[in-house]
């Protein structure tokens, strides 16, 4: 008989890709697999019939007023109540989280069936979910040293794996050299919901360096109220662009990219890193626990990214950032240089030895 491992995260990609690609993994091994999420982490599996998934509804108490918090408090008692008829009916052999609110009641629940309990955390700070499971699952697995939250009495129980990517972008090769040598491609990512202040700087920093004689091409990731003012903007100064909302196949644009320019999500970062591209990292000041400055600092520690703070993005800070890589070729190529030292290709493997005592 096959075994069943259920999978729970959402909210943000950085939660519910990770999910979803190990999911895959496991399904191809012959595993029965089915994913707890969210609506928007359900989006992402919608299209994938042969995936079973359940859609719970939750939030976080955190930074609330006393209604909403209570209100809150409500829906999570009310996920893992549903959560417990769940695992009832589906009867799994090992829970795996991947952090967020919506992974908590399904992996809370596990206690009522003492089913073990995996957690993944994919930033550099341990999340609040992850870090209130952590006293009762069975491993926590990381993709990189966790820098904060972290509790010292569970180190025994901790295993660094890597960073779960989509395996068709580990198959791939790496960075493309551009066969016009004159032209720089700048590569735009604002996050699963794209950023509003990269709309409102960036246009003017590409016009720049094209006065200055530059061939540049951009590709921006955008909200939905920018992309027609922003394809204007770049139709009418000739600029070579693609302007776009989501793309399902990032990878190209990742692959054939000089430079990019984006927030620092776990997963955004992970996945530039993995095809050596160099990028600017301009964490969201708001990010809980500051987990994705965090996540940059770790890169930019490492010598694979250059961090500029919100609050010093601005259109003479990224040109004089930029117009640097583009006059000094060999600081791109130290970068690559240095995030080919950062990937560990082996994390299925990894992941699948860590499991293999519940499973």
């Amino acid at each position: 008989m096959n075994k069943k491992i259920i999978f729970s995260g959402g909210g943000t990609g950085g939660h519910i890709l990770p999910a979803v690609n190990l999911m895959k993994h496991f399904f191809d091994k012959e595993y029965k697999v089915l994913l707890v999420t969210d609506n928007r982490g359900n989006n992402f599996i919608k299209n994938n019939s042969k995936f079973k998934s359940y859609t719970i509804k939750t939030g976080t108490p955190t930074n609330k007023n006393l209604f909403k918090k209570f209100f809150s408090y409500f829906l999570i008692f009310y996920s893992i109540i549903k959560s417990i008829i769940i695992l009832k009916k589906e009867k799994p052999d090992l829970i795996f989280g991947f952090g967020g609110y919506v992974s908590f009641p399904i992996s809370f629940a596990s206690r009522f069936f003492n089913l073990p309990l995996i957690i993944y955390e994919n930033n550099v700070v341990l999340g609040r979910t992850n870090k209130y499971l952590s006293s009762f699952s069975k491993k926590i697995l990381l993709a990189k040293n966790v820098m904060k939250n972290f509790p010292e009495k569970y180190k025994n129980k901790t295993y660094e794996v890597g960073e779960i990517l989509n395996k068709n972008l580990i198959n791939l090769s790496s960075f493309n050299e551009n066969n016009d040598k004159s032209k720089f491609s700048i590569l735009v990512l604002g996050g699963s919901q794209g950023a509003k202040i990269f709309g409102n700087v960036i246009p003017d920093v590409i016009k720049m360096i094209k006065d200055t004689g530059y061939k540049v091409e951009i590709n921006q990731q955008c909200t939905i109220g920018q992309k027609n003012s922003l394809i204007n903007f770049y139709k009418k100064n000739n600029i070579k662009n693609y302007v776009f909302e989501f793309d399902k196949n990032i990878s190209e644009l990742l692959l054939s990219s000089n430079l990019a320019i984006t927030r620092c999500g776990a997963s955004t970062t992970a996945e530039l890193t993995h095809t050596l591209t160099p990028f600017i990292a301009v964490p969201l000041p708001d990010s809980i626990d500051n987990h994705q400055y965090l996540n940059a600092k770790y890169y930019e520690n490492r010598g694979c990214c250059w961090i500029l703070e919100q609050r010093n993005f601005n259109t003479e800070n990224l040109f004089n950032l930029i117009m640097k890589t583009i006059k000094n070729k060999n600081k791109l190529e130290n970068v690559r240089d240095n995030m080919k030292k950062n990937y560990n290709k082996k994390v299925y493997t990894n992941i699948e030895n860590e499991i293999k005592e519940f499973v």
